[in-house]
């Protein structure tokens, strides 16, 4: 393989983790050692998920307020540098109220600016891991979590959005990444039957993550037509800063559902 690290990125039921799975038992037919991590996943080497930061005053503060589960907090919590961080979905047997505490503190709830600095360092260590001939592959955790971050909470600024992963990019390239992204000429279309399917819980928090914070509050977006909305732009900016970005990446508009085309175009790309 000419790459350590594959990412697969698209708007929710593009078929990103089909298509991670696919590429995946592809691989190791040919004998290749492959490390799969989606979205979700706690033990994500790059990107945190479930996963509280700290610093100094607020854990010592969180055994304070929690000192029955203060093993439990230690056994778990990873300190790097001055920050302290949590996998709080690991926790068992705890207090509900420590993983609603901790949930609070959740990366993807920092500002932005402590938010790159995290996240940034997160990937340098994952950089420095001894790969070998392991290729990993990733869902999601390139852009569409940043996205969400910058974007549809915070209504950042296209620009800074752009920029910080312009230096992921750079972080990675060692790794000779390649990025398929999954595209729809008409989103809407695409993304009505994936809503549907889902669970009403699962419905109602997407539709207020991306309708009801910065972005959405901004430009006036109501409703299921305002999430449409939200996730057309999602893909026109993404596809524009990818046109920028310093890494290799493969656009596939999937929205007639040919699966058997698609997949013979990425095993090509694959084997290039």
């Amino acid at each position: 393989m000419n790459t350590n690290l594959m990412i697969v990125e698209g708007v929710p039921g593009s078929g990103k983790s089909t298509t991670a799975h696919f590429i995946k038992d592809h691989l190791e037919k040919k004998g290749v050692k492959v490390k799969l991590f989606q979205e979700g996943e706690t033990s994500h080497p790059a990107d945190y998920e479930s996963t509280a930061c700290l610093n100094e005053n607020q854990f010592n503060d969180m055994i304070e307020r929690f000192p029955e589960d203060r093993k439990e907090i230690e056994d778990v919590a990873e300190k790097k540098g001055e920050l302290y961080f949590i996998r709080y979905r690991n926790l068992v047997n705890v207090d509900s109220a420590l993983v609603d505490a901790l949930a609070s503190m959740d990366v993807y709830e920092l500002d932005l600016d402590r938010f790159e600095e995290v996240s940034f360092d997160y990937w340098e260590e994952f950089v420095d891991t001894d790969f070998g001939d392991e290729v990993y592959i990733f869902e999601c955790c390139f852009l569409q979590n940043p996205f969400t971050k910058f974007i549809a909470m915070h209504n950042a600024e296209p620009k800074r959005l752009e920029d910080h992963l312009k230096t992921i990019s750079s972080l990675i390239s060692p790794l000779n990444p390649l990025l398929i992204y999954f595209y729809q000429e008409d989103v809407g279309q695409s993304f009505q039957h994936v809503y549907q399917e889902r669970s009403q819980e699962w419905r109602d928090f997407f539709m207020d993550y991306h309708v009801s914070q910065g972005y959405g509050k901004e430009n006036g977006l109501q409703g299921y037509q305002g999430l449409v909305e939200f996730l057309e732009m999602r893909r026109d900016m993404e596809m524009r800063i990818l046109e920028g970005l310093p890494i290799r990446n493969v656009l596939v508009e999937n929205g007639e559902g040919d699966w058997e085309r698609y997949y013979d175009s990425i095993k090509e790309t694959i084997s290039l």
